[in-house]
């Protein structure tokens, strides 16, 4: 596992960029390693980003509850791999 820490100087400005990130930042950023994939092997993708702490599994994927608050930790976790684009 591997951490990188980004400090904002406002609460406002990360809670901006995590919102950022989630609504169309992911998408620009699978758009730009959709080209690094072709250049170097092994999984070098978050292909998922998690914005809600633990999930509670006991719950269903449906239930607003199984994820718990946006944010609720200021971490966002991922899961990496590559992309399947073909």
């Amino acid at each position: 596992m591997q951490d990188i820490v980004i400090k904002f100087s406002s609460k406002k400005a990360a809670d901006h960029f995590a919102s950022w990130l989630c609504e169309s930042g992911e998408q620009q950023y699978w758009d730009w390693m959709e080209y690094r994939e072709q250049e170097e092997s092994g999984n070098i993708t978050a292909t998922s980003f998690h914005y809600h702490g633990e999930e509670d599994e006991s719950k269903d994927q449906d239930d607003p509850k199984r994820y718990g608050k946006f944010m609720c930790d200021n971490t966002i976790r991922t899961t990496c791999g590559r992309l399947d684009r073909q």
